[in-house]
Parts: structure tokens; sequence; C-alpha cells
């Protein structure tokens, strides 16, 4: 059996604790997958993508993972105003890390919940061989 990795003693987890505090809320990793499987979004898209979010909690993360630096927001000069947001390559590579995770979930019946709003449209059968280092 493959032993885990070990983590060095002097690494702080400080950073750690405030990433997990916003990633951890309901919808931020919902729009972390929507973000990478689809590319950039509108806010109407992601509420429509997302299903049943209001406006407040959706605007809500996405500021939180804006502060963070894993999403970045873009206005564009458009009468009205549009706003586009996307992955940042820290929300990119934030990303690739949950993918094994996902993966492990879907092999214990994580692909079974009903009503789903998301799914690992971009997770092809060679991306998860890979992930699981096979």
């Amino acid at each position: 059996m493959k032993k885990p990795p070990v983590v060095n003693d002097d690494i702080c987890f400080c950073p750690l604790s405030g990433i997990l505090d916003v990633i951890a809320k309901k919808w931020a990793l919902l729009i972390i997958a929507i973000l990478g499987n689809e590319g950039e979004k509108g806010f109407n898209e992601l509420k429509k993508d997302l299903g049943c979010i209001s406006p407040k909690p959706l605007s809500d993360t996405l500021k939180n993972l804006e502060r963070i630096g894993l999403v970045s927001k873009k206005v564009l000069k458009t009468s009205p105003p549009t706003v586009k947001y996307s992955l940042t390559s820290d929300g990119r590579e934030l990303r690739e890390h949950l993918i094994p995770m996902l993966l492990w979930v879907s092999e214990r019946g994580g692909q079974d919940m009903p009503g789903c709003p998301i799914r690992a449209r971009n997770t092809s059968p060679a991306t998860r061989e890979t992930s699981r280092g096979k």
C-alpha cells in the first residue's frame, strides 16, 4: 500500500482556513465546476445553470471567490453593462485538484443523485484514468 505524502511541519495552515471558509459554502464548488466546465459566464447564465439559487447568495459567493482570487470579473462596455465571470489560473488549478475528489465521490454512487444540477461534463475517460494514476 502506498504511503500518503507527509506534510512538512513548517507549513502554516492559516491560508487554508480562509480558502475553506469560502469554498465550503453551498454554491462555491458548483460555481467553480460550471466555470471550469463551460468557461466564461454571465451572472444570469450562472443563476440559470445553478437552478434554485437566489441572486443574493450567488452575488455573495462570486464576490468571495473573486476576493480570494479564484474567479475574475470582467465588465463589458455594453449598454446595459454586461458582467462575465471566469476562473483565474488559481481557480483552474484548484479545480484540477478537486477533480480526483469528484471522481472518488462518483465511484461511490455520487452519479446516482436524482436531480443533480451540475455534471462534470468534460471529464473524459482518459482524464479519469490519468487522475487515478492508471
